[in-house]
């Protein structure tokens, strides 16, 4: 038995669904005391625009504003005296990632946090605290009391002194190779004698944008200045065990992502007052370049 399938009914059906979806009308919601809680707004298409979450008090006051991109979200949180406390990118599922800035309740930036989602988890990579001015502070004598947000601060009050040092521009020609190095001036392993290297993934096995697959990456590997003789020359005052120079040739044009990460580690015999044999930490990197031809 066949069945009759209603043309126009389907029709209908489909202009109600359509139409549903393009009239999406803002939410606001509420809390006990009356005062608004949160504020969904969406566009014309229906999708989610923006969510905006309110102090219980009196005036409709944000604590934070998020805005939703295409896949990811940008979030601005606010001090109750209405001025910025921190900014910042997270994805769909609310993990960070990228640098977030973070202010005093005077309006200068205080410090700086870098992200990187690392499989399924959002982890500090880097942190940075600054002065009045913009400067490096490479300790923050006074840990900021952040008011409303004095739960948001981190346990350590030392920037992360770890650069990755750029030779190249962003756009190179096929003929030049990128060149980079890391100096590593903050290493939680010192006290171990420990030594850094780096690895980069092979440009047609590289990580992925989380490193879920490092175990299918294929590595470059890089070595501190104790081992790379040829580049020692070129940091004349370096702790070798503490400067990789690295880099990457490319035989074909295009977009390039380079990811990696700086691996300290130790290796030793234990002692009688300390058990360690090894251990290691990761900072991670990414870096975006474009490859032009060289007739370009």
């Amino acid at each position: 038995m066949k069945l009759k399938i209603n043309k126009n009914l389907i029709f209908i059906l489909l202009c109600l669904i359509l139409i549903y979806s393009c009239n999406k009308k803002d939410k606001v919601e509420y809390y006990l005391s009356n005062n608004m809680k949160f504020l969904t707004e969406y566009n014309k298409n229906g999708e989610l625009k923006k969510i905006t979450t309110y102090y219980d008090t009196i005036g409709n006051l944000p604590n934070n504003v998020l805005f939703r991109k295409n896949i990811y979200d940008s979030i601005v949180y606010y001090y109750k005296n209405g001025k910025i406390f921190k900014v910042g990118l997270q994805d769909i599922k609310g993990r960070k990632f990228g640098n977030w800035n973070i202010y005093t309740r005077d309006g200068y930036l205080n410090e700086i946090r870098e992200y990187y989602i690392v499989k399924n988890n959002s982890i500090l990579n880097r942190n940075w605290y600054l002065d009045k001015k913009g400067d490096t502070l490479w300790y923050a004598k006074k840990r900021n009391s952040y008011y409303e947000f004095a739960n948001d601060t981190l346990d350590g009050r030392n920037s992360t002194m770890i650069s990755f040092d750029f030779y190249s521009k962003d756009t190179i020609s096929i003929s030049t190779p990128f060149a980079a190095a890391v100096r590593c001036n903050s290493p939680l392993l010192r006290e171990y004698n420990s030594q850094i290297i780096m690895v980069l993934g092979k440009e047609n096995y590289n990580f992925n944008y989380n490193f879920s697959n490092e175990k299918d990456v294929k590595l470059d590997t890089f070595y501190n200045l104790n081992k790379d003789k040829k580049n020692r020359v070129n940091f004349p005052k370096a702790n070798p065990n503490y400067v990789v120079a690295f880099g990457r040739w490319f035989d074909k044009s295009g977009k390039k992502t380079l990811r990696g990460y700086m691996i300290e580690y130790f290796k030793r015999q234990p002692t009688q007052k300390d058990s360690a044999v090894t251990g290691e930490t990761k900072v991670y990197f990414e870096k975006i370049i474009y490859v032009k031809d060289a007739a370009k």
